[in-house]
């Protein structure tokens, strides 16, 4: 006697618009910090923010990393994406302590997309000015928040060391 099996995996999402737009107000805050310091503009805080909900929505997304560099320090907050209904943790937003950073200071935003992003969001992306030769920020981790809807939401990362 044989057997034979097949197995298929399954992922699910808890990713909706509604949760994705719900995750964002949260981040649109801690993006409002950056501004109210004077390393982001209005205008270019809500382009991220736009572009961080369409890159979501069509699920590409891993993570996104805001870095922050002074001189060849390089310090930032590491937002990943948790969309597999485990995380129900939903902190308050800031507590990112942007005060006391160098006069020199400047900020990008830097996103990693999952394997078998299809070519039409890549061509989004390059029509919305984004370049593709970042790498992940490569320092210690502390201060884990994280930010969430239903179950769907990003886990906040602090990164580098900090004044």
């Amino acid at each position: 006697m044989s057997y034979a099996a097949t197995a298929t995996a399954t992922q699910s999402t808890t990713m909706t618009e509604a949760r994705v737009r719900a995750v964002m107000q949260k981040v649109a805050a801690n993006l409002k910090a950056f501004e109210i310091v004077g390393l982001l503009s209005a205008a270019k805080a809500r382009k991220w923010a736009d572009d961080l909900t369409y890159l979501q929505l069509v699920e590409a997304l891993l993570y996104f990393e805001i870095r922050i560099r002074s001189g060849a320090t390089v310090r930032g907050f590491r937002y990943t994406v948790s969309s597999d209904g485990s995380l129900q943790q939903d902190s308050p937003s800031g507590g990112i302590g942007l005060y006391g950073l160098p006069a020199d200071s400047t900020v990008d935003l830097v996103a990693e997309l999952r394997t078998g992003t299809p070519a039409s969001v890549y061509s989004e992306l390059k029509g919305r000015g984004w370049g593709f030769n970042a790498s992940r920020f490569d320092g210690p981790e502390s201060d884990r928040r994280a930010f969430s809807s239903s179950g769907y939401g990003l886990v906040r990362t602090t990164l580098g060391e900090w004044p």
